[in-house]
C-alpha cells in the first residue's frame, strides 16, 4: 500500500481533476467574454435595455436556464465533493474488531519504538526470490536450498536454528541441497527463527515465528514485522523509558509511515492510547519516522516496518521483486 494507493491520495486526485475542469471552464468563459465585449467591438443593439450592472444579470434580457445552472451545478459539485471527503473519514476512522485484525501495541519511548505483539505471526521470505524453503512440522525441520542454474544468489551452506534465544548451527548437504533436522519440536509459545547463510555468512533466507507477547525494539535494530493482506490495528502509546518518577508520563510522539501517507499521534498520559488502522498489500520494507518533535534525540525515533507473507502464503510478488531491486 504505497502512498499513491491511500484514500487521501485518491481524494487529492479527484479534487484536482474537478478543480482543473472548473478552472478551465471559468477562465475559458472569462477570456471569451473579454474578447467578445472588449472596448472597440461593435456594440450590441439596444444596449440600453440590458441595464448592465456589475455582479448582476441584465434586468430586461436574461437567460433563466443559464442563471439557474450557474447556481445548481456548482452546488451539486460541492455537495458531491463533500460526500467524498466524509466517506474517506468513515473509511479511515472505522476501527475493526480485534477478532478481525492483526494487533500490535506500538510504544514510543525516549528515544526508540517498541512493538508488543498481541497476535502470533509465522512468516518466511518469499521462496520465489530466495530459492530457499523451510518446513517445520512437529519435530522435523527441512530446509530445501535448491537453486536453479540461472538463480542470482550464492550457494547456501549453513543454517542457524534459534528457539527461545538458544541457537544451534547446522551445515547443509551440498550434494542434496537440503538439510533435515529431527528432534526439535515446534512450540507456538516460543520465539523461533531459522536463518540460512552462504559460505561468506551472507543472509539468504529467514523463517520466523513471533509468539503472542513478543517485544521488538528499534533500540536493538529490530523492525516492526506485520503480515500482508490482513487488516492491521496498531494501538499507539507514549510512555517514559524511566518509570522512577510516577508524575512523568512521557512526551508527545507521532508514528508516521511516510511512504503510505498515514500518521497518528501518541499522546502521553492517555491510557487508552490512539489507534492506527491500515491494510498492507505490498511486500517490502518501509521507513518509520516520528513526525512530532519529542526532545533532544528526536532524530533517533526512526525504524522500519517489514510487510511479510504469513507462512505458506504469498504477497504481491511484482511489488516485492521491484523493491528488492531498489535496495529495500
Amino acid at each position: 500500500m504505497p502512498a499513491e494507493d491511500t484514500v487521501f491520495n485518491v481524494i487529492y486526485d479527484k479534487y484536482m481533476f474537478w478543480s482543473i475542469l472548473v478552472g478551465l471552464l471559468t477562465f475559458g468563459w472569462m477570456f471569451i467574454a473579454m474578447l467578445r465585449y472588449r472596448d472597440g467591438v461593435e456594440p450590441v443593439e439596444n444596449l440600453e435595455k440590458y441595464h448592465i450592472e456589475v455582479g448582476s444579470f441584465p434586468v430586461d434580457s436574461h437567460n433563466t436556464k443559464l442563471e439557474i445552472a450557474f447556481y445548481v451545478l456548482p452546488t451539486i459539485l460541492v455537495v458531491w465533493l463533500t460526500m467524498i471527503a466524509l466517506a474517506s473519514n468513515t473509511a479511515v476512522w472505522t476501527i475493526p474488531s480485534d477478532e478481525d485484525t492483526f494487533n500490535v501495541d506500538v510504544v514510543g519511548k525516549q528515544w526508540f519504538w517498541e512493538f508488543h505483539y498481541n497476535d502470533d505471526l509465522t512468516w518466511e521470505d518469499d521462496p520465489r526470490t530466495t530459492y530457499v524453503e523451510v518446513n517445520w512440522t512437529g519435530g522435523m525441520i527441512t530446509v530445501d536450498t535448491h537453486c536453479p542454474a540461472d538463480c542470482q544468489r550464492m550457494e547456501a551452506t549453513n543454517v542457524t536454528v534459534g528457539v527461545d534465544g538458544v541457537e544451534t548451527d547446522y551445515s547443509i548437504d551440498l550434494a542434496a541441497e537440503m538439510l533435515s533436522v529431527s528432534g526439535i519440536y515446534f512450540d507456538k509459545g516460543l520465539h523461533s527463527v531459522i536463518t540460512v547463510y552462504d559460505a561468506e555468512d551472507n543472509l539468504l533466507h529467514t523463517w520466523e515465528h513471533l509468539p503472542v507477547g513478543t517485544i521488538l525494539s528499534t533500540a536493538g535494530g529490530q523492525h516492526l514485522i506485520i503480515p500482508c493482506d490482513e487488516s492491521i490495528t496498531l494501538d499507539l502509546h507514549s510512555r517514559p523509558h524511566d518509570t522512577s518518577n510516577p508524575a512523568y508520563v512521557g512526551v508527545q510522539h507521532a508514528f508516521w509511515l511516510p511512504e503510505w501517507g498515514v500518521k497518528e499521534d501518541l499522546v502521553p498520559g492517555l491510557e487508552a492510547g490512539t489507534v492506527m488502522t491500515f491494510f498492507p498489500n505490498d511486500a517490502g520494507t518501509f521507513p518509520i519516522r516520528c513526525a512530532e518533535y519529542c526532545g533532544l534525540d528526536h532524530s533517533k525515533m526512526i525504524g522500519n516496518i517489514d510487510i511479510v507473507a504469513p507462512y505458506d502464503e504469498t504477497c504481491d510478488f511484482d511489488s516485492w521483486t521491484n523493491r528488492q531491486g531498489e535496495g529495500y
